[in-house]
């Protein structure tokens, strides 16, 4: 990795915010005419207008306001760049590495199942990145990942009348194989929508969620574009787990809650995209893995190597390298779940019943 990029990012991380993609639009004021025009468009389409409770001489702030975040204003969001495809990367491990920012598949869909069948076999893992998604709206696209990993699992197609794929037409997803390989899903609090009912549903399969809660606003919703060229959007459909819970306004949470800054993991997530991967995990032929006896000691030999090579180095250098604490305790967690299943299938063990499971594990 480039000294200087490795030096600027280590600033960018402790100094102050890295630049997101997906950050939030300005809200311009709101006027009369876009009430007036606003109003019968949320009469006709919004999930729930009576439950807002409107009276002559509201305003629509006060309606987003009574919404709970089922109503917004926004100005248009546009971005100079493509949204970012998947990216698939081979970890240490035969571990292998989804990184979803958006739902969009590098080639196609057909492409990207048909190498998840070539890996599937020597697979010993798969970690899904779900954080900062950039595509809440993209339930198609998350229902075609959730019927590669899980087929049997048929919770999107629930809603196959609400879900489109970008062309805005119904997207029916091209049935994959089961996975028999243990699934670690990353998730942090802009894990929105399609991403986190994706998370979710994997959850409920078996699927091991680590990092942070997600944002709590997965919904189907529709956008119009009001004369003042501001967009109103508006829950139009409800999305929820098997247990019928609706997922907005209930936060997917990890089964392993991380403490995690913010910039580091901006910093971390720019660093994948530029494939950079291997630098976020501080992976190298010095790494002291993890063991057994380390887990059980509540041990970080890897953080403690790093500590100490610090003292090695000049004060220039000794700026805290990028270290993506969630990757690496996904990576940990398979490792604890693969000493699991070799101790389950020791001699002792093979004349015990195995139960039946639908577990994605």
């Amino acid at each position: 990795m480039n000294i200087l990029n490795l030096t600027l990012l280590s600033l960018l991380a402790l100094t102050g915010p890295v630049p997101a993609a997906d950050a939030p639009a300005v809200v311009p004021p709101v006027t009369a005419d876009t009430l007036s025009e606003a109003l019968p468009i949320l009469q006709a389409k919004y999930i729930d207008f009576k439950a807002l409770g409107y009276k002559p001489g509201d305003k629509l702030s006060d309606l987003v306001a009574r919404s709970n975040g089922e109503i917004s204003l926004s100005t248009p969001a546009t971005s100079p760049y493509p949204p970012p495809p998947i990216l698939t990367a081979n970890l240490p491990g035969n571990i292998l590495y989804w990184r979803l920012a958006t739902f969009t598949p590098p080639k196609s869909w057909l492409d990207l199942g048909t190498q998840l069948e070539q890996a599937r076999g020597n697979t010993a893992g798969i970690i899904l990145d779900l954080r900062s998604n950039l595509a809440p709206d993209n339930y198609a696209g998350a229902a075609q990942v959730l019927s590669f990993l899980v087929p049997a699992d048929i919770t999107f197609m629930r809603y196959l009348d609400q879900m489109t794929d970008e062309s805005g037409l119904p997207s029916l997803p091209i049935l994959g194989h089961k996975i028999n390989a243990p699934i670690v899903v990353l998730t942090n609090n802009q894990t929105s929508g399609a991403a986190e009912a994706l998370a979710g549903f994997l959850q409920a399969d078996g699927a091991l969620l680590v990092g942070r809660p997600t944002s709590g606003k997965a919904a189907f919703f529709g956008e119009q574009k009001l004369s003042s060229g501001q967009v109103l959007r508006f829950t139009t459909g409800n999305i929820s787990k098997a247990d019928g819970i609706p997922l907005f306004g209930h936060p997917v949470v990890p089964d392993i809650s991380l403490n995690v800054s913010d910039h580091n993991e901006k910093a971390a997530l720019i660093l994948i995209k530029d494939n950079q991967i291997l630098d976020v995990i501080q992976e190298s032929a010095q790494r002291h893995r993890m063991t057994e006896a380390s887990l059980v000691q509540g041990q970080d030999p890897e953080w403690d190597d790093y500590l100490a090579s610090l003292e090695q180095k000049p004060v220039l250098l000794s700026l805290p390298v990028i270290h993506d604490v969630a990757l690496i305790s996904a990576l940990d967690s398979l490792k604890a779940i693969r000493l699991s299943e070799r101790t389950l299938g020791s001699p002792a063990t093979t004349n015990a019943a195995t139960p039946t499971s639908s577990s994605v594990q």
